[in-house]
């Protein structure tokens, strides 16, 4: 073995260095990146503290989940481990050898590195040094086996576990969600959208399922999670140990959501165990509960059991559906007013507007919509009419981009002194009729309603359609569900939706068809489309995707058949009203010309988002959907102002005001018709004073006060 003096005159002066400084620079890498582990160390330490502590965990529990759930989601991880034992043995070998035999660090550092390598210690000549070197060689064949036997096999078991989704989640402020529909993947794309702006969220699912099948149903679409984590577990959300396993405890939102594949009943009462269950945990401790509802005559009962937000979104897409049949584009105005891409809800108290009337907060805000108020006892009032005189404590309610986007103004953006002549009077007298009219305008003669396929929207589609349709319609329900099991199941509906009633005012009749021909040509022909005045697909089949594919089929025969009708045939456009569960079908049906879509999962999802960011939103959306005082319109400027002359231009100011002086009537949207003929709707448009050219193919999308507050009439 060379002494120091024979290696510096081998290496040079220059070499020498350079073997010193590289040295060096080895120890300070390591010694900072042990450094780094402390700041690491230490905002776990928060998280756990802000979060977690007080509860049965302890901290190095956590800790160890939280590196466990980074090893096997990194893909990098199992390197960085490696890298990191590796270079720690051979930096703490050096250290001790250097003290040990009395050599530079930086020889210490290349003499353990070789033994660790390749193991050959007999060039050493002190007793002290080749003791380490033989302990620095079985640690060497120790990583050696490491990295070849029980790292493999613990790691494997670990992740087996992860896999299998019996491994503890170790989370606080996470958002936890109960159960799997056809849903959750909208409703968490829609939650990590709120959140991106904080950097994303965790977003942990637990269900019966297995956690592949569910990681299969979740991952196998495109999911744009925008910086979010989600992480999955099996279990049963009605069992204690389950919930325990996706720290319910600490989380800072829980979402319950009602069973699809069942019936709403069946549904409610899972729903109630799982309630219990969190009720005798007082769980979560520090967070919010959002539960969805199946059946609104259960609402009331799942609100007294234990403190959550009750949502009732189920019964949103088909009264959007009934009402598109009249009014196409309605579903895709709602759905902008839900999500979190434009416009969203605000509401926010400001003292200056007390003593105002409705109609004068309206014009103090260019940058929003105003729809209405919460008052100080929390009741949402939307489109209070336009002599509501605000009070204190009340919040105003509005549209808008961001909640710092919008401001108010203290002179109005518009406005207009009264015309009180006589042509004036003449036509706000005129106007009762749009007031006097109901929430969904019932059809003055019989109407012919198909109805293609079957699922649990049935029933509250019927329930809606019976408010629209004349007295003495038909309803013809064409699927393979056989007819006995769906004339038990709509007797069982109107008990639920029309108790002591149910659906008299309607004649249903069926059309059975095996499910290999659902969407053949021939059977399709035979309903003859065209005799019908409504026309409704629902979303039949095993999954979305199936669903939608055979949605699809229907419909492109159908349009195929309606264009070989002979035109004395051709009585009515084909515009049917499509339920559908993918947006990729959206594009599908665009390109066939059928725009009348209802996009039933995100729709769902969007209210349950928008719940879950602000527990206000379920008041205006129980408001806005309720249909008992005002409803949601798209109508063209005629059908509201018919004694007005039809524009060239119009502002939406202008138009706001126009509605105003007829009127409870608040324009909360209107369309264009762009140069390719699609139609473009725009909410809350950034230049509200501006005219823009008008048509009398363009339309006013409206909330319509038909009846006083409070009024049983």
């Amino acid at each position: 073995e060379k002494s120091a003096a024979d290696r510096s005159k081998d290496f040079g002066i220059f070499g020498w260095t350079l073997h010193h400084v590289a040295g060096a620079f080895v120890f300070c890498a390591y010694g900072a990146v042990i450094a780094m582990t402390i700041p690491l160390v230490q905002r776990e330490r928060e998280q756990f503290d802000e979060y977690i502590s007080g509860g049965k965990e302890t901290f190095p529990a956590y800790l160890k989940y939280r590196f466990t759930d980074w090893f096997t989601t990194s893909d990098s991880a199992p390197s960085v481990v490696l890298i990191f034992l590796a270079v720690g043995l051979i930096v703490t070998g050096a250290i001790l050898y250097a003290l040990v035999v009395g050599e530079s660090p930086s020889h210490a550092l290349w003499r353990i590195f070789v033994w660790a390598s390749a193991s050959p210690a007999e060039g050493e000549v002190t007793p002290g040094g080749r003791m380490l070197g033989i302990m620095v060689t079985v640690c060497g064949m120790v990583i050696l086996s490491l990295l070849f036997g029980i790292v493999s096999e613990i790691f494997a078991s670990k992740m087996a576990e992860a896999k299998t989704g019996l491994m503890k989640v170790v989370e606080g402020g996470h958002c936890v969600i109960l159960g799997y529909t056809d849903c959750t993947r909208c409703l968490i794309e829609e939650l990590a959208k709120a959140k991106e702006s904080n950097g994303g969220g965790t977003f942990v699912i637990l269900s019966p399922r297995s956690k592949e099948e569910l990681e299969h149903m979740f991952f196998s679409g495109e999911t744009d999670l925008k910086g979010s984590r989600v992480i999955i577990r099996s279990g049963n959300p009605v069992y204690l140990r389950d919930l325990e396993k996706v720290s319910v405890q600490s989380a800072s939102q829980v979402v319950v959501l009602a069973d699809s594949e069942c019936s709403p009943e069946e549904a409610d009462a899972k729903t109630v165990r799982t309630l219990l269950t969190l009720k005798g945990q007082n769980w979560p401790s520090k967070g919010r509960l959002i539960v969805q509802c199946a059946n609104p005559a259960n609402r009331h009962l799942l609100e007294k059991l234990y403190r959550a937000d009750v949502v009732v979104v189920g019964n949103i897409v088909t009264k959007l559906m009934a009402q598109s049949s009249n009014q196409p584009g309605l579903a895709n105005v709602f759905s902008m007013m839900l999500g979190f891409d434009g416009d969203e809800f605000y509401s926010k108290e400001w003292i200056e507007l007390v003593g105002m009337t409705f109609k004068q907060v309206v014009f103090r805000f260019p940058e929003a919509v105003v729809l209405g108020v919460f008052s100080a006892d929390g009741e949402c009032i939307l489109n209070p009419g336009w002599e509501y005189q605000m009070q204190v404590g009340d919040h105003v309610v509005v549209l808008a981009q961001d909640d710092d986007a919008y401001t108010f103004n203290n002179e109005p953006y518009y406005w207009k002194e009264v015309d009180d002549t006589p042509t004036r009077r003449a036509i706000i007298k005129s106007q009762p009729s749009l007031r006097d009219q109901a929430g969904n305008v019932q059809d003055e003669y019989p109407s012919k309603v198909l109805i293609i396929g079957w699922n649990n929207n049935i029933g509250p589609l019927l329930h809606n359609l019976e408010g629209m349709v004349g007295d003495g319609s038909t309803v013809r329900i064409y699927s393979p569900e056989p007819e006995a099991d769906r004339k038990a199941a709509i007797e069982n509906l109107a008990q639920q939706w029309a108790p002591g009633v149910g659906f008299e005012s309607v004649t249903i009749t069926h059309a059975e068809v095996d499910s290999d021909v659902v969407s053949s040509q021939v059977e399709l022909k035979a309903l003859r489309h065209q005799d019908y005045d409504k026309v409704f697909v629902l979303t039949e089949g095993n999954g979305r995707d199936s669903g939608d594919q055979r949605t699809v089929a229907v419909l492109t025969q159908l349009q195929n058949i309606h264009d070989m009708l002979p035109e004395s045939e051709k009585t009515r456009p084909f515009c049917p009203v499509v339920e559908m569960c993918e947006d990729s079908t959206k594009e599908h049906l665009k390109l066939c010309n059928l725009t009348n879509v209802i996009h039933s999962s995100s729709l769902v999802s969007q209210a349950l988002a928008a719940v879950t960011e602000d527990a206000k939103v379920n008041g205006i959306y129980a408001d806005l959907m309720s249909g008992r005082e005002h409803t949601f319109d798209i109508r063209s400027f005629q059908q509201l102002l018919p004694n007005e002359t039809e524009p060239k231009e119009l502002s939406f100011a202008e138009a706001a005001w126009k509605l105003s002086v007829v009127g409870d009537i608040s324009l909360i949207a209107w369309s264009r018709i762009c140069e390719d003929g699609d139609i473009e709707w725009k909410m809350n448009p950034y230049d509200k004073v501006t005219p823009r050219p008008w048509t009398p193919n363009d339309r006013l999308v409206v909330l319509r006060r038909f009846k006083d507050r409070g009024s049983s009439d």
